[in-house]
């Protein structure tokens, strides 16, 4: 009787420790992150840069097509110019990784508009770091890069 036990408690605890059990949570938990990061690229579309500054860490930093750093003030500062004018944000290959408490998102993004009047329409591949704070998940880090165009017939 006592081997039954032993046996039956070991079963339980194979069954809770088991890789498939993280692998459920880790989906959920990019499924969440994959959600989260759809509400904000509406938020962006929709000029709600108070609730993008909600998810953007104190510490976040944003390095732009052309490799300039730009910390979360003076990102929210620039958005809420007004300089940026887009006609087309089009989101998609959008991929996430969960490693613990920090997540990479990636995607590819279509753009078409201005930014200081200059013509900014084309493709950028652009990666977003998360960390979880708590219950939170906030976006430490961004980089958009430029996508070049691909040749014809190739």
């Amino acid at each position: 009787m006592k081997m039954v036990g032993i046996v039956l408690f070991m079963a339980i605890l194979a069954v809770g420790l088991s890789p498939a059990h993280g692998e459920d949570n880790k989906a959920d938990t990019a499924s969440d992150l994959m959600a989260l990061d759809a509400k904000l690229t509406d938020a962006f579309k929709a000029g709600d840069f108070e609730m993008l500054g909600k998810y953007f860490a104190d510490d976040y930093i944003l390095v732009d097509p052309r490799g300039g750093l730009h910390n979360k003030k003076q990102h929210l500062k620039h958005l809420t110019t007004g300089t940026a004018k887009f006609k087309v944000l089009n989101e998609t290959d959008v991929k996430v990784k969960v490693f613990g408490d920090t997540a990479v998102v990636t995607g590819l993004l279509q753009v078409t508009g201005k930014a200081d009047d200059k013509d900014v329409s084309a493709e950028y591949r652009w990666t977003r770091v998360y960390n979880k704070k708590g219950s939170e998940w906030l976006c430490v880090l961004e980089q958009h890069t430029h996508v070049a165009p691909k040749a014809e017939g190739k």
